[in-house]
């Protein structure tokens, strides 16, 4: 990652408050949730390429 994990939190969250506001509708906010659920999907699936090893010995 080109980043720190803390720094991919701050700007998803700056995202997703540039793209919703107060004048958002209910589409917009299904719109942004149908895609931040395929991006977790992806990365579900991205996420099979590691050892169950490495995997239980992650601490987030």
């Amino acid at each position: 990652m080109t980043f720190s994990k803390h720094q991919f939190r701050a700007e998803l969250r700056r995202l997703i408050e540039k793209h919703i506001s107060s004048s958002s509708t209910f589409e917009d906010y299904v719109l942004i949730t149908g895609e931040l659920e395929e991006a977790v999907d992806r990365l579900d699936l991205e996420s099979e390429k590691f050892p169950d090893e490495e995997v239980d010995a992650c601490e987030l």
